[in-house]
């Protein structure tokens, strides 16, 4: 199957599951209106909670008011036009959830790291080609989602470890160039997904997060699973569908918590897979 039907089918996927999903901007902040209008969040700056602008060319000249809205707790901006953040979104203080889908800014604004009361962020068809390094300042944000990012290569800074709460991380169809050894400084980080991000080799810092137990690396390039993954003790869970691997080694039975092992799309003999299922009697090996 070629990337771009996969890439199709992920999609349709993730599609049809936010179908019976409630919106994300109802998780945070006081009930209430939704406000689709920047204007009229701007009028009702006390009340303007939860603020989602969507499929609209966002006015110029009201943009940079957007450091007004103190008491917006989640903000959702797409499709709008965008090729960079007014530098007055430092200004929300009160943000908790913030989400950007199919605008091209390619960094952020100075000062990022102010708004540490962020739980959440999503970007989604950015062309962001690195994270400031004052997201380290975030530590209250337990998760973070890069995906179809179009930069021709993205960067972590070294401070990304110093995000102490981050509990899942997602990382889809991003390039990236390699992962910071500060990786591995992750206390509490659960769920890492890296996929089709054009991976060669497992990076090194990943066998470092102990406290991993869900590590979804599907539709790259790597062709060896080394022996470091042995030091994840808490994994449950080991995606590696389409990959290039023809062989798992047998210290893959140490992996006593290991509940389901993907392998599907892989270039494994059946013979391999049935030793696979051997070594490992109490884990779902797919294939």
């Amino acid at each position: 199957m070629s990337k771009p039907l996969l890439l199709f089918g992920f999609l349709f996927h993730i599609h049809c599951w936010a179908q019976y999903e409630p919106d994300p901007l109802d998780k945070y902040g006081p009930p209430g209106m939704i406000y689709t209008s920047l204007k009229d969040a701007l009028k009702d700056t006390k009340l303007a909670s939860k603020v989602k602008l969507e499929n609209q060319t966002i006015d110029p000249k009201l943009l940079p008011k957007i450091g007004k809205l103190k008491e917006t707790y989640a903000l959702q901006l797409s499709n709008n036009n965008l090729t960079a953040l007014p530098a007055e979104f430092v200004e929300l203080t009160s943000l908790i959830y913030f989400a950007c889908n199919n605008n091209a800014i390619t960094t952020l604004p100075v000062g990022f790291g102010k708004l540490d009361q962020l739980t959440e962020i999503h970007f989604n068809s950015t062309k962001l080609d690195s994270l400031p390094y004052d997201i380290a300042y975030l530590n209250r944000l337990k998760l973070l989602e890069i995906q179809n990012n179009s930069a021709a290569k993205f960067i972590f800074p070294n401070s990304i470890g110093d995000l102490s709460n981050l509990n899942e991380l997602t990382l889809f169809n991003t390039k990236l160039d390699t992962l910071p050894n500060t990786f591995s400084n992750f206390k509490r980080l659960k769920t890492l997904t890296v996929v089709m991000c054009s991976l060669d080799s497992i990076p090194k810092p990943i066998s470092g997060i102990s406290s991993l137990e869900h590590l979804i690396l599907d539709h790259n390039n790597i062709a060896l699973l080394p022996n470091s993954i042995l030091k994840l003790k808490n994994l449950k869970t080991l995606s590696l569908k389409g990959n290039k691997l023809t062989h798992i080694s047998d210290y893959i039975c140490f992996m006593k918590n290991l509940e389901v092992l993907d392998i599907s799309e892989n270039y494994f003999k059946e013979y391999d897979i049935a030793v696979l299922k051997a070594l490992l009697p109490k884990c779902r090996v797919l294939y």
